[in-house]
């Protein structure tokens, strides 16, 4: 089969352009003809508040696709009509793109946009109107969560349910345990609990901090990751690298964790789950979005029942007593190993090209 895949890949950082190329790699290996569209340009400025898109040591993509300027849109659809695929494949994860997702599909071709959600999780104008138009293009919506599945179910369009395979890219990057938590500043006793990615209000790392200032003095929060808040998240249990980490030194943090937790106000799905369950991480989340769907509570982790710093704290403790004496690490380990099998590359790229032919 022969496709075009349309997403960020790198250069660009971060879960999307990541999700990109593991995609493009699981496709070729189901013997498909893959080419990726990628973009020249990606966000606009007040999308973007942080310090680069690039990864560390670029600062520019090859890509053709300029998110904002139309001449590249038809340049992009007249490059798709030549390749004549059997298929177009586009990352959606934000209603700012679907303008020139629109108009670079020249229709007649089936097309399948793979739903990172189905609604923003910020506000952004005429979000649910863009969003229709670039749907309506679609044959199929393929889905991460069940809520996710039942907001697609609204458009119209047939949705393909799957789930966020593992992140297991970064495994054996990065310092080993000790020499992770030495660099990171944390003494011996104490239990880490680990923030990853992006921090945004609806991220809750706010509630994860005061979380932790209920929990026993041994527990403190590592958080890594660039600030997009107005938030200076101050507080002496905060151990914060505020930038994005480099995909060379990943598996410090993941490492020198205890615990991920990931205390989001508003979720679809998580790459950051996935990243922690191929780190065989104990995992907390919010019961929000498809969060809980990454976790068997009681024996992989914890879903706490709201987003406050009480229910969180709560939570907290029943993994560290699930999860961190020696015996019970074990167990847990051989848990989370079973869990993260069920979240494979080649299932995830199996079921997409059976349901869709």
């Amino acid at each position: 089969m022969k496709i075009a895949l349309i997403s960020p890949l790198p250069p660009y950082r971060g879960g999307i352009a990541q999700f990109g190329k593991m995609l493009l790699s699981a496709l070729e290996k189901e013997n498909c003809d893959v080419t990726g569209i990628n973009y020249s340009h990606l966000y606009p400025g007040f999308l973007f508040p942080g310090k680069t898109q690039y990864e560390e040591g670029s600062n520019r993509s090859e890509g053709i696709l300029h998110s904002f300027q139309p001449f590249s849109w038809r340049k992009t659809r007249q490059a798709i009509s030549k390749m004549k695929p059997d298929l177009i494949i586009s990352q959606w994860w934000h209603p700012f793109f679907a303008p020139c997702l629109t108009a670079v599909n020249p229709g007649g071709i089936k097309s399948v946009a793979i739903c990172h959600n189905i609604k923003p999780h910020e506000s952004f104008p005429l979000a649910g109107a863009f969003s229709r138009r670039f749907f309506n293009k679609q044959d199929f919506l393929a889905v991460h969560s069940q809520r996710a599945e039942d907001q697609a179910a609204a458009t119209g369009r047939k949705v393909i349910r799957l789930f966020h395979p593992i992140y297991d890219q970064y495994v054996g990057t990065g310092l080993a345990r000790e020499k992770a938590r030495k660099k990171l500043g944390l003494k011996p006793n104490q239990k880490a609990l680990l923030f990853f990615g992006l921090v945004r209000e609806y991220k809750g790392l706010d509630i994860l901090i005061e979380a932790c200032n209920l929990l026993p003095e041994e527990y403190r929060v590592i958080a890594a990751g660039e600030n997009y808040t107005d938030n200076d998240f101050k507080s002496p249990r905060l151990l914060w690298e505020n930038s994005f980490i480099p995909d060379s030194d990943v598996g410090t943090w993941f490492n020198a964790a205890d615990i991920v937790v990931l205390p989001y106000r508003r979720a679809s799905q998580s790459g950051i789950a996935q990243i922690a369950l191929a780190f065989r991480k104990p995992l907390v989340v919010t019961d929000r979005g498809g969060l809980a769907e990454t976790v068997n509570p009681g024996r992989t982790g914890i879903v706490a029942d709201r987003a406050t710093p009480e229910s969180l704290a709560e939570a907290i403790l029943k993994c560290s007593a699930l999860a961190l004496t020696i015996t019970g690490k074990e167990i847990t380990t051989e848990r989370i190993t079973l869990k993260a099998s069920e979240f494979s590359w080649a299932s995830y790229t199996h079921k997409l090209l059976e349901t869709i032919s």
